[in-house]
């Protein structure tokens, strides 16, 4: 190699070194240029800075959502504990301990209350303030964790029907007393008398069919072929309505016993429809002890027609029943406070509910045929002239000059049928609703066809259609349709309902939960699970919302 003192040899020996000493800081800043391995560009540095920054500012904004979670949950349970109408703690000292528990006294910054009578609603809104770490590059220095929550707990306008089976199963293994026990506590939960006419209860046991009673039955415009009971038939098209209106007609079932024998009763013992006021219906009460002395009388007993105690529980939350609540407020047998019920559906303050339970499925429904349904007998009456019903005397007229007197049945054949009725001018024909209020069917039959049939005056058939004097109108699988019919309109009116098979065989049980708003609304339950299931669906009815 030429050294660099060969090619500058005039320069002085000073300056010859300092021109070495650059040459070899050259050499090797070039050298340095060209090598590549191992190097980092400006960009890539430049890059690297900016991962680090943007990395650490996700760390903050993970940090600033879980704090928020934290401030939001805490606000949650806070007002939601706060809105309890049952707790009497200051709703603003309940919010503020939960803060303090959660040791974010200061993040709480307002709570704001509204209640009166019958609600309570609690807002609260609170700030959470926290240093950052990585955004303190970006001379950010804080963050923060916003949240508001709003709870309500609204016990008023909450109309209730509760639907109680109360056929002849239900008479067996304590299952009537589970059921009165479970109802009462029911009504102990969502009634609270300090606050009338907030909520009332409509109670519709039903068997066979179901009982209007002397008060309820006025307000209606039943059909009056008689007067002894109060219950209604329906046809199928009238469960495609949740309405039954106090003005229409409505068909009267007939007064019948089909079970006694007994032909010297002057009172059928056993009528289908009952004579009086048991288990009749209970409209728009919230009179939590009368409810439940109500609750006791409940018997068991007679068939199950599930539809029409449906049909009448959902009818008593349709705005068509308002008329009937309206007089029964004038009549003092419903609180002032409940008028205007039942409300519109849209009404955003109303809250309307159904509770039906069966422990069976639903049996054929009967009625009298259509021969005895109304009109006039051919039983005639003697009274002797008196009013002493168990000397009475009677003759059947079997045509058109021919009468059976059955006070003579056991002796000759011309003292038997004579050729006018028994006392003559004296005597007085009986309607159909007179005679079979008097006499089941088969003493019926038994009285006036026996003894004729067996003399030939009258046939096989007739004796056999007197003593089975009623026809078959509804099967189980039509009260089946008629029940998911009227089901459907309360669902589809947001009328909530909740079903209970309270030891119903798979029929039953298939009919509740087809009812039911929901598999969450169905409570298939044995023994004293009916109490947990009353009060599970009373404390639904009582349950708070977030409403923001």
């Amino acid at each position: 190699m030429i050294g660099l003192s060969n090619l500058l040899p005039g320069l002085p020996v000073v300056k010859r070194k300092k021109a070495m000493l650059r040459s070899s800081v050259a050499s090797q800043l070039n050298r340095f240029s060209r090598e590549t391995d191992g190097n980092m560009s400006l960009f890539a540095i430049s890059g690297a800075m900016m991962m680090m920054v943007f990395g650490g500012v996700g760390i903050d904004m993970i940090q600033s959502e879980v704090e928020r979670t934290r401030l939001q949950n805490t606000l949650d349970r806070a007002v939601l504990a706060a809105a309890d109408l049952e707790q009497r703690v200051d709703p603003a000292l309940v919010v503020e301990d939960y803060f303090d528990k959660m040791l974010m006294p200061d993040a709480l910054t307002s709570v704001t209350i509204t209640e009166g009578l019958n609600y309570r609603s609690v807002t609260a809104e609170a700030r959470e303030v926290f240093p950052t770490n990585f955004l303190k590059l970006l001379d950010v220095q804080e963050m923060q964790a916003v949240g508001i929550s709003q709870a309500e707990e609204r016990i008023s306008e909450i109309e209730i029907s509760l639907v109680l089976d109360i056929s002849g199963s239900m008479g067996r293994d304590m299952k009537i007393e589970n059921l009165r026990t479970a109802a009462k506590e029911f009504v102990d939960t969502v009634i609270n008398n300090d606050d009338p006419g907030l909520t009332t209860i409509s109670i519709v046991p039903y068997n066979a069919t179901v009982n209007l009673g002397s008060t309820l039955a006025p307000l209606y415009n039943l059909t009056e072929e008689h007067d002894m009971s109060n219950c209604a038939i329906f046809p199928d098209e009238a469960f495609t309505s949740r309405s039954i209106s106090p003005t229409a007609e409505l068909q009267r079932l007939s007064h019948f016993d089909p079970y006694t024998t007994n032909k010297y009763t002057t009172v059928t013992p056993a009528s289908w429809c009952p004579m009086d006021d048991y288990g009749n219906i209970v409209a728009h009460s919230n009179d939590k002890l009368g409810l439940k002395d109500f609750i006791d009388t409940l018997g068991a007993g007679g068939n199950t027609a599930i539809d029409l105690g449906m049909k009448w529980g959902v009818a008593l939350l349709d705005p068509a029943s308002r008329p009937v609540v309206n007089a029964l407020i004038g009549s003092g047998d419903v609180v002032p406070e409940a008028s205007g019920r039942p409300f519109a559906y849209d009404e955003p303050s109303a809250l309307k509910i159904a509770v039906v339970m069966t422990d069976g499925m639903n049996t054929t429904q009967y009625d009298l045929a259509p021969e005895y349904a109304s009109g006039m007998s051919n039983i005639y009456i003697n009274d002797l002239g008196d009013t002493d019903p168990t000397n009475d005397r009677f003759s059947h007229k079997i045509d058109y000059d021919t009468y059976y007197w059955d006070h003579e049945r056991n002796n000759s054949w011309n003292q038997r049928y004579q050729e006018q009725p028994d006392g003559g001018v004296n005597a007085r024909r009986m309607s159909n609703a007179e005679v079979f209020a008097r006499w089941g069917t088969r003493a019926f039959g038994n009285k006036f066809f026996r003894t004729p049939y067996y003399d030939g005056m009258v046939s096989y058939q007739e004796y056999y259609d007197a003593y089975y004097a009623y026809d078959p109108i509804v099967t189980g699988s039509e009260a089946d349709a008629r029940l998911s019919t009227i089901c459907a309109r309360a669902r589809e009116a947001d009328i909530t309902v909740f079903a209970i098979g309270f030891e119903a065989p798979d029929e039953g049980q298939a009919a509740m939960r087809d009812c039911a708003s929901s598999p969450a609304h169905y409570f298939p339950v044995e023994g004293l699970e009916i109490s947990d299931a009353f009060q599970a669906i009373a404390r639904t009815i009582d349950q708070l919302r977030l409403t923001q």
